[in-house]
């Protein structure tokens, strides 16, 4: 055992010691203290056996976490394809409601589609994107609640 440095000083400098943030010189001593003393080198090799054991766990719930973050993106994005189809059918239900209600699709509405088709199509697309857009806003707005009451 090192006469200038008694354990009980050994053991509260050991975890700045394991975090190198100590002065050259009491890194020397403390070494110089490990090396002489058996009950203290044990202390040391049971902290570096604990540090060990909590990054092993740390990276054991990381990485179920990347699969959770994985699937919740997979299904946001799967939520806004499906916004997208729906919000994409809206002018054509639209249609599909006037052709029910007739019975029949009206000869000025065959031509309007022919003659327009490019309308048509590009309403369907901005309803589409629209509702995707409106579905983003509430799986943001649902993160931001969770997220508050999770505080």
């Amino acid at each position: 055992m090192n006469k200038e440095l008694p354990c009980y000083i050994i053991s509260d400098l050991l975890p700045l010691y394991q975090d190198d943030v100590l002065s050259e010189q009491t890194k020397k001593d403390i070494d110089k203290h490990l090396n002489e003393c058996e009950h203290c080198k044990k202390k040391m090799d049971a902290m570096k056996m604990q540090i060990d054991v909590q990054t092993t766990s740390a990276e054991l719930k990381t990485n179920p976490l990347k699969k959770v973050r994985f699937y919740q993106k997979a299904l946001t994005v799967l939520g806004a394809v499906i916004a997208f189809i729906f919000g994409a059918c809206i002018p054509i239900a639209v249609l599909g409601f006037a052709v029910l209600e007739r019975g029949e699709i009206a000869t000025y509405q065959i031509e309007r589609i022919k003659n327009l088709w490019y309308v048509f199509a590009l309403r369907s697309c901005v309803t589409g994107i629209i509702v995707c857009v409106i579905y983003f806003l509430l799986i943001l707005l649902i993160r931001k609640i969770i997220r508050k009451n999770a505080s």
